[in-house]
């Protein structure tokens, strides 16, 4: 039997200005979408960080995770991702995190990632160039950290000495790991950390597809257990694919055209006449329409939506299935209604075919 998705929702706590929001408005609707959540038995929440942004995004995921981690007291609370390079010390991020693990009774799940916009860590004073060995020497400290014995380390980037995390995790050793890892070599160095795979939203299913495979078969590889697998996706239910798309459009293409911006993003398409990767820039038409959604999102009724997610767990075997029900801009009702069809209206059909086989 196929194994079944746990339903998790993110939040960015972005804000749409142009529609009048306030950014304190985004955090107190945010933590009620959290409280709805624990009502409709979603499974976890996550965080999402980037810094400086005009919208307001979410440059600390770790503080926003202790005020849902009361609001919703039956969920997990991730981050999806945080940025490690850009917390300071490792020791003082293991720290953070501890703290939000002990105040939330063991419920956090640690995403993690090593960032992709030069401007954030400019705004920091750090070399973008040292990303990866800052990130690596990050991922090496909190696992000493999460030991909970004094230990000492000497990097090129971050040392140590009679380190110690105080207070430890609820419960012994590391908290679950998950790593975004688009490429290749970022997915062996996740399966090397014991981590999660996470996949943010914009990958053709068929390419999330390739990399769920390649994921598996590092570990493989490696010699290890089976790592779980974690897919963001957006989730859009109407009475047909336009209803869908039509009521959440405007805010849609806040997220997409202003703050994932292909050129920004360096997303690709494949040209239709050559076969060839080509960049893809926003002014294109596929970018936006709804071949471009139906390539990687869920969109239109219930039932088609449901039959889409199930297809694609028996073929990914995603332990976490994470959408995002309030996009900038849109009231608290609309949100609440995103993630009310979701939970009673396609999860349970999702249930009902991957349980018949």
């Amino acid at each position: 039997m196929t194994p079944l998705p746990r339903l998790g929702i993110s939040l960015s706590f972005q804000v749409h200005r142009a529609l009048g929001e306030s950014w304190d408005k985004a955090y107190r609707e945010g933590i009620e979408m959290a409280a709805e959540a624990d009502r409709l038995g979603v499974r976890t929440i996550w965080v999402s960080e980037h810094h400086g942004e005009a919208d307001g995004y979410c440059p600390s995921p770790v503080v926003a995770g202790a005020a849902l981690a009361v609001a919703a007291p039956r969920c997990r609370i991730g981050q999806s991702v945080a940025l490690a390079p850009l917390h300071g010390h490792p020791l003082r991020l293991a720290e953070d995190l501890a703290v939000l693990d002990n105040l939330s009774g063991g419920r956090v799940e640690i995403g993690l990632g090593q960032g992709y916009r030069p401007a954030e860590f400019a705004m920091f004073g750090l070399p973008y160039a040292r990303r990866t060995r800052a990130f690596e020497e990050a991922l090496d400290i909190l696992q000493l950290a999460w030991r909970g014995e004094p230990f000492d380390y000497g990097g090129q980037v971050y040392t140590v000495g009679g380190g110690v995390l105080r207070p430890p995790p609820v419960r012994p050793g590391t908290p679950p790991l998950w790593i975004g890892a688009a490429a290749p070599a970022s997915r062996a160095r996740a399966v090397r950390y014991r981590a999660g795979l996470m996949i943010a939203p914009l990958t053709e299913l068929e390419h999330t597809a390739r990399q769920v495979e390649s994921f598996d078969e590092e570990t493989t590889r490696q010699g290890g257990a089976q790592l779980p697998h974690a897919l963001i996706r957006e989730i859009l239910v109407g009475d047909s694919v336009a209803d869908a798309i039509e009521r959440q459009r405007p805010y849609l293409d806040h997220v997409y055209r202003v703050q994932y911006a292909p050129e920004r993003t360096g997303q690709t398409y494949r040209d239709p006449q050559t076969g060839e990767r080509r960049p893809l820039t926003a002014d294109h038409p596929y970018y936006m329409s709804e071949a471009f959604m139906q390539d990687r999102w869920f969109l239109g009724p219930p039932a088609d939506v449901a039959e889409k997610i199930a297809v694609w767990q028996r073929r990914l075997k995603l332990d976490h299935l994470i959408f995002q029900p309030r996009l900038p801009g849109m009231t608290l009702r609309q949100a609440v209604d995103n993630l009310e069809r979701v939970a009673w209206d396609v999860m349970p059909r999702v249930h009902a075919r991957l349980g018949a086989g």
